[in-house]
């Protein structure tokens, strides 16, 4: 009996490959994957001369797999080295100036983010980011620049659950190295433009004039995320809106919507079929969605969707269910080869787990099939979001703390009236651009906006439609991948020993969150490291209290998403500010800014002042003293008014290294950044 594998033989060389990739994580040396590949030649001749005979070769073939096998994993792990971004000496490039291309910008309120091409010729083709205090509105990508080197490789603050920023530049945008620095340092010296920063600056001018046009905010916002590729502008409260409804990606462009516009082009070209020309309608959709993901600058989402829509929609064409699973392996080695890196996004992984999931179950529609079509139809989409939500719904809550249970629900209202919005919004960015106004299609525009808020809205109001704070660790993913391979396994196999393994599978997943849970502290203090702040949390129990010192007037929902891996690690569930002028005062925490007394710890504050006039005639003793960021005196003035064990300094202070030679030059002991009160 063949294995149901055997009919995807692609996976066979991508799954090699992937973990390639991930070994190169671990061993970066360029000598292993040759060692590999030699050995893998060795074998593959070892094999073909005990195949010469006809009872050789039937008695050998199996064993062919293990050389190819060798031979996709050593790749894998030659392409992550290739790919991997330069290491520069940064020590060498003081007092030199750098020059660069600018091929992406954004802007905030008081900042500018640089992505700068570097193009010097004493240094290796990279990517920078430089970042700057204040902003220059006339910059535009394809604009070269120059500016004073004192690069940084860039880093995390340390503090526990918090997304690795350093990786996710690393592999979504190839960025090692980062400055910060005044806008005014960084020179622009000319222009030089690149079809993708001429297509960069196009799609800025008509953001611009979108904005300017009478739809309603939330209409401009989708229509600048869904046809344009820009979700920046989408706001907060519609982020966490449509993540409890289960429908985040409908805010960003992804392979659903090129997968919308695929399929609105192959309509409209249908008259091809009855001129003969199948071929050519097929050939046409495939070149509109890729000039569509040129136009959109080549996003790693919208490459991701325009390839693995391009072979899954061609294979689906024609009707043939094991190629369209080939196809979707052939689109992620596809991808995989020139960018390793995506395979540690989240994009990545949740877009080919879903279809994967979909293309395997794809049965269960088939075997519960009715007399009537729109019965057929309304259980056709029920099982592909219920499919797609239980295939995901493990790595969507590692990654975003979050399980919606009314996705099903809100994909059935929301999806079907997407590929109106799609046509529309492209009509309207035809006639914007022409410098024109259409009130007919922002009536429309503006009223399918509305409809898609209710939706989720609607959805999110049902009780116990969505759960947050939740924690999965990474063998929890892996145990719930499991269960879905024994299920899938049963689907094709019909033997009920993999249903067996499922609920074994499962109940390990189970044993290990409860093991997790029992082995995690319900009660702690923990100074965190921040670029804005100094945030102090006292949990006890699902209570946690937060003490921003600096903060006069913190984000609450901001602070509560930054931390949100800290806090559903520790089954944090009400979360309470202690703003500047409050107290606090529990059974065994009691916080009086700049002092507080939490699980047996006298702390002080010492930030933007009052810890100067709030002390004792003598010395007063402490435990702790933690330097927040608006302190500005001396580590000798604080020693002169307390005796304290421990100095707690945030490395993102911009006094940091001043203070540390200071507590050096006092022979003080220095924590910086990250600490838990034991």
């Amino acid at each position: 009996m063949t294995s149901p594998l055997s009919r995807f033989p692609v996976f066979r060389i991508l799954v090699p490959f992937g973990v390639g990739i991930l070994v190169q994580a671990v061993l970066p040396y360029w000598w292993m994957p040759l060692l590999l590949i030699a050995v893998a030649v060795a074998i593959y001749f070892f094999l073909s001369l005990q195949s010469r005979t006809p009872e050789g070769r039937l008695s050998w073939r199996s064993h062919y797999i293990l050389p190819i096998a060798m031979g996709a994993l050593a790749l894998g792990w030659l392409s992550a080295i290739i790919h991997d971004p330069p290491r520069i000496g940064t020590d060498k490039l003081e007092d030199q100036i750098l020059t660069g291309r600018v091929v992406n910008l954004e802007y905030t309120d008081f900042s500018m983010r640089l992505t700068v091409e570097v193009l010097d010729n004493d240094l290796p083709p990279c990517k920078v980011l430089v970042s700057t205090r204040g902003c220059d509105y006339t910059m535009q990508a394809g604009d070269l620049v120059a500016w004073p080197a004192d690069l940084h490789e860039v880093g995390n603050l340390g503090n526990p659950d918090e997304m690795d920023y350093a990786a996710y530049l690393l592999h979504s945008d190839g960025i090692r190295y980062q400055q910060h620095l005044p806008v005014g340092i960084v020179k622009k010296i000319g222009h030089s433009p690149t079809l993708f920063t001429r297509l960069a600056n196009v799609r800025r001018d008509l953001q611009l004039k979108v904005f300017n046009t009478t739809l309603s905010p939330a209409a401009q916002q989708f229509v600048a995320a869904l046809l344009l590729g820009n979700n920046s502008f989408i706001d907060k409260a519609t982020r966490q809106e449509f993540s409890a409804a289960g429908v985040a990606h409908v805010l960003a462009l992804s392979g659903l919507h090129v997968g919308f516009i695929a399929l609105i082009i192959w309509w409209m070209l249908f008259p091809l079929d009855y001129l003969g020309k199948k071929r050519w309608r097929l050939l046409i959709t495939l070149a509109a969605i890729a000039l569509f993901a040129v136009f959109t600058g080549l996003s790693s989402s919208v490459v991701r969707a325009t390839v693995m829509v391009g072979f899954v929609f061609a294979s689906l064409i024609f009707h043939r269910r094991s190629v369209s699973l080939n196809a979707l392996g052939m689109a992620a080695l596809l991808i995989l080869v020139f960018n390793p890196s995506a395979i540690y996004g989240v994009g990545f992984q949740l877009s080919f787990i879903t279809v994967g999931a979909i293309l395997l179950f794809a049965r269960l529609p088939q075997s519960l099939e009715s007399r009537y079509k729109w019965v057929n139809r309304l259980t056709s989409m029920v099982i592909t979001s219920l499919v797609a939500m239980l295939s995901t719904i493990a790595l969507t809550a590692h990654y975003f703390h979050t399980i919606s249970l009314v996705s099903v629900l809100s994909n059935l209202l929301i999806l079907p009236v997407m590929p109106v919005f799609m046509v529309l919004g492209a009509l309207f960015l035809l006639v914007t651009a022409a410098g024109m106004q259409w009130p007919l299609i922002n009536w429309a525009l503006d009223g399918i906006c509305r409809y898609i808020h209710w939706a989720a809205k609607a959805a999110i109001a049902i009780p116990g439609s969505h759960f947050g704070g939740i924690y999965v660790s990474v063998f929890g993913v892996i145990a719930w991948f499991i269960v879905m391979v024994f299920l899938v396994l049963w689907l094709y196999r019909r033997s009920f020993r993999y249903l067996l393994a499922a609920g074994a599978a499962l109940a390990v997943l189970l044993a290990h969150s409860l093991w997790v849970d029992a082995n995690t502290s319900r009660q702690g203090l923990v100074v965190f490291s921040s670029f804005t702040s100094t945030p102090i949390i006292y949990y006890n129990g699902d209570i946690a209290y937060a003490w921003v010192p600096d903060d006069e007037d913190p984000d609450s929902a901001a602070f509560a998403r930054f931390y949100l891996g800290f806090m559903a690690r520790q089954g944090i569930h009400d979360l309470h500010f202690i703003a500047n002028g409050d107290s606090l005062r529990e059974r065994d925490a009691m916080i009086r800014p700049p002092f507080a007394h939490l699980m047996g710890n006298r702390i002080l504050a010492a930030g933007s002042g009052r810890w100067k006039s709030m002390t004792a005639s003598g010395q007063l003793s402490l435990d702790a003293v933690i330097i927040t960021k608006r302190f500005h005196g001396t580590i000798a003035k604080l020693k002169e008014l307390y005796q304290f064990k421990r100095l707690i300094i945030s490395p993102a202070h911009h006094e940091s290294a001043r203070l540390q030679q200071e507590c050096d030059s006092l022979g003080l002991e220095v924590i910086k950044g990250y600490y838990r009160f034991k």
